[in-house]
C-alpha cells in the first residue's frame, strides 16, 4: 500500500494547527508562498465558461507556446512533441510507466519519485547525490551502482534527475550533467529531467538541462506550480524527444492520459499559453520571485550552518537541506534519527519540517527538508509587499519567521 504523500500530510497538519490556533511556523510544505499574478485571474475568469472536453495532449496554441518556451532555453522542441496535463505528477507517472525497467534515483530526492516507482512495481536503485548538488546521482558512484543492480537481477533503464532540486534547493553543474550523460549513452539509459523549478535557479547560476546535451534520450517535465505560484491550478507539461523513441513513448503517455485524466482543464489552457509565452509581466514576476527566494533561503542557510548543520549552499528554488548528524544541536535534543528530530521540532517548538527519510535519505543522517517560502506573509497584500520590498529580510513576516528559527536552532543549550 502506498501511504499518503508526506508533503500533503504536512500541509494537513499545518491546516489543523491553524484551526486550533496553535502558533506553528510552516517550513514543511513545498509551496511558493506567493499570490497569483492578477492578469491570470482575469484570463481564468474570461474562460471559466468553457466546459467542453479538451484535446488530450492540449490545444495547438498552448503546445506551440510550450515548444517555444523550451526552444528559448536551448532545448530542441516542437508542438507535436509537447504535452499538457493536470500537473507534472501525472506526466511523471505516465512516463515512468511507459519507460519499462527499473529506475535510478538520487538520494535524497522528492518523495513522489519513489512512491510512483513503487506503485509501478519498479525497483529503485538509490545513488547518493554528490557534494556539489542534490537532485542527481553522483557520477563517480553511478557505474558501480548500475553494475551491482544488474548482478542482483535488476534492470536499470531510467535516470530521474531534478534541478534545482527538492529537497536541497541546489543546481547540478554542467560538468556533473555531462558526466551523467556520458554514462547514460554508454549504458543506454533514458533520462527524465524534472525541471519544475528551472526558472527559479538563481541569477548567478548557470543552468544546464540534460535535454540541451542529449535531446535524443531526454524527457523533460515542468509546470507552473512553482515559478508562477499556481500549485492548486494543476498545470503540467512535458517535452519528448523528436525521434522514434519520443514518438513511441508519447503515444503511450497519451493513451494513458486518455484513460485516466482525459486532459488538463480546458479553461486553464489560455493561462498556460500566456505564461509559457512569457510576456513582460510574467518575466517580471518570475524574476522578483527568484530574487526573493534567494534572499530568504540564503539567510536560512546561514542560520542552519551556524547551528552546526552540514548544508549545501542553495542555488535555486526555496529549499535548503541541513543534516545534523553528529551535531551538538541534535545531542541537545537527545535525538538520533531524522523522524525524532522533526517530531521534537514540531511538538516542542512549533517548527514544521519534513525528515530526510521521507525523501529516501538514511535516518541517521538527520536531514531536514526546510521550506523557506511560507514565511512571506499571512495575506496576499503582505506577500506582495514582501515580494517587491527592497529588503525582504526586513519585512515583518520574514523577519519574525527567521528570528523564530534562529531562536530555536541557535538558542537550544548544547549537551556537554
Amino acid at each position: 500500500m502506498v501511504a499518503k504523500s508526506a508533503t500533503l500530510v504536512m500541509n494537513e497538519m499545518m491546516q489543523h494547527a491553524a484551526e486550533q490556533g496553535r502558533p506553528v511556523i510552516n517550513l514543511g510544505f513545498g509551496e511558493s508562498g506567493l499570490p497569483v499574478l492578477p492578469v491570470l485571474r482575469g484570463i481564468l475568469s474570461d474562460d471559466s465558461a468553457c466546459n467542453a472536453y479538451p484535446a488530450v495532449e492540449g490545444s495547438a496554441a498552448v503546445r506551440t507556446a510550450l515548444s517555444s518556451y523550451f526552444t528559448r532555453r536551448g532545448i530542441p522542441a516542437d508542438p507535436g512533441h509537447c504535452l499538457m496535463a493536470p500537473g507534472s505528477k501525472a506526466l511523471l507517472f505516465a512516463l515512468m510507466q511507459a519507460l519499462k525497467g527499473d529506475i535510478v534515483l538520487p538520494r535524497p530526492s522528492w518523495v513522489t519519485y519513489a512512491a510512483q516507482s513503487t506503485m509501478l512495481d519498479k525497483r529503485i536503485i538509490w545513488v547518493d547525490a554528490p557534494e556539489s548538488a542534490g537532485g542527481v546521482p553522483d557520477p563517480a558512484l553511478l557505474p558501480a551502482a548500475l553494475e551491482n543492480a544488474r548482478r542482483r537481477g535488476l534492470n536499470p533503464t531510467t535516470l530521474l534527475l531534478t534541478s534545482p532540486d527538492n529537497p536541497s534547493g541546489t543546481v547540478a553543474g554542467r560538468s556533473v550533467i555531462e558526466a551523467l550523460l556520458r554514462i547514460a549513452r554508454e549504458q543506454k539509459l533514458f533520462i527524465i529531467s524534472d525541471e519544475i523549478y528551472r526558472d527559479l535557479a538563481y541569477d548567478h547560476i548557470h543552468f544546464t538541462s540534460p535535454a540541451e546535451l542529449a535531446p535524443e534520450r531526454t524527457f523533460v517535465t515542468t509546470g507552473l506550480s512553482k515559478s508562477m505560484a499556481l500549485g492548486g491550478w494543476r498545470i503540467g507539461a512535458a517535452r519528448f524527444p523528436q525521434n522514434d523513441l519520443g514518438d513511441r513513448i508519447m503515444r503511450e503517455v497519451i493513451g494513458t492520459a486518455s484513460e485516466i485524466w482525459s486532459g488538463m482543464p480546458i479553461f486553464l489552457e489560455p493561462v498556460a499559453e500566456y505564461c509559457f509565452s512569457e510576456p513582460a509581466d510574467v518575466l517580471k514576476r518570475v524574476a522578483a520571485s527568484r530574487l526573493l527566494h534567494q534572499r530568504v533561503s540564503t539567510e536560512m542557510h546561514r542560520i542552519m550552518v551556524e547551528a552546526g548543520a552540514s548544508c549545501r549552499t542553495p542555488s535555486g528554488a526555496f529549499y535548503i537541506y541541513p543534516t545534523f548528524q553528529g551535531s551538538s544541536f541534535a545531542r541537545s535534543l537527545d535525538v538520533t534519527d531524522d523522524t525524532s528530530l522533526s517530531r521534537v521540532l514540531f511538538e516542542r517548538f512549533g517548527i514544521a519540517v519534513l525528515p530526510g527519510s521521507a525523501f529516501g535519505d538514511l535516518p541517521e543522517r538527520m536531514g531536514l527538508r526546510v521550506v523557506t517560502s511560507m514565511i512571506y506573509g499571512d495575506s496576499d497584500e503582505e506577500r506582495l509587499d514582501t515580494l517587491y520590498s527592497s529588503d525582504p529580510l526586513e519585512s515583518d513576516s520574514v523577519r519574525n519567521g527567521l528570528e523564530r528559527v534562529r531562536d530555536v536552532f541557535l538558542g537550544v543549550p548544547s549537551k556537554g
